[in-house]
């Protein structure tokens, strides 16, 4: 049984209402005011939650769906372990298919984390080492592309768990910290999304494990690279290693 039943969720479709502003998403965010003409060197939004809401507005109203509702001033009870709760960490728009689809299918069960500050890592009871996330707001999804921004009192307990896992986005430091050893099903994490990101060792699992053609490639590495094996063989790729890069350009250069 994946789907639970809605708990006190009016099942009308929701009338439109005017999103109560930064402070519902950073509480605290207006205390410290700064003179005219100056920036403040906190932007009283330190983990993106604002900014990454708005993005998800945009990306809403150009699908031509109604924007996020903000019911989180009335917290959310009742949720249990066994209840369904898939968690979306990150980015709002890479997973919004994904999202509406899963509003669609398990009304209530998707849930956007838009900022590490609306979750928390606990010791998992189950999974001695491991942890359990726990969700205290997040943006829930119903069928015809509705959102509602949401606090859950207790915290809702995430039981599937992936986001955007990808190097060098703006969340993806705190997404993979929370994802960290969780003692649930996954659908990713920060060193597989590396690998996979690497073309040098996609190429080489693909030639020397899978026997596939891949594009002639000529790579040069750092010594110092240690996942990769020292005699790198397979059909279409060599690999190089330079001790320095430094200094080297005749090496470069031959081969």
């Amino acid at each position: 049984h994946l789907c639970p039943p809605q708990l006190s969720v009016d099942q009308s479709c929701p009338t439109e209402q005017e999103w109560a502003g930064p402070e519902a998403l950073c509480p605290g965010w207006l205390e410290d005011e700064v003179p005219d003409g100056e920036v403040a060197e906190d932007s009283g939004d330190p983990n993106g939650a604002t900014q990454a809401y708005e993005l998800l507005q945009s990306a809403l109203r150009q699908e031509g769906l109604p924007h996020t509702l903000d019911r989180s001033a009335e917290p959310r009870t009742g949720f249990g372990p066994l209840d369904m709760t898939v968690c979306i960490l990150g980015s709002p728009t890479a997973f919004l298919p994904v999202l509406l689809e899963g509003g669609t299918r398990c009304p209530g069960a998707m849930v956007l984390c838009l900022s590490p500050t609306w979750a928390t890592r606990v010791p998992s009871e189950t999974s001695p080492g491991a942890w359990s996330l726990l969700l205290s707001r997040g943006v829930s999804f119903e069928a015809g592309g509705h959102s509602t921004l949401e606090t859950f009192l207790p915290p809702r307990r995430a039981n599937y768990v992936t986001g955007t896992f990808a190097m060098g986005g703006p969340e993806s430091g705190w997404v993979g910290e929370l994802a960290r050893d969780l003692d649930c099903p996954m659908g990713g994490s920060v060193p597989l999304t590396r690998r996979l990101e690497d073309p040098l060792l996609t190429r080489w699992v693909l030639a020397a494990h899978a026997n596939l053609p891949v594009p002639p490639t000529l790579a040069f590495v750092l010594a110092s690279r240690t996942d990769l094996p020292m005699e790198l063989v397979a059909p279409g790729v060599r690999l190089v290693r330079l001790e320095d890069p430094r200094g080297q350009e005749s090496l470069v250069q031959e081969e």
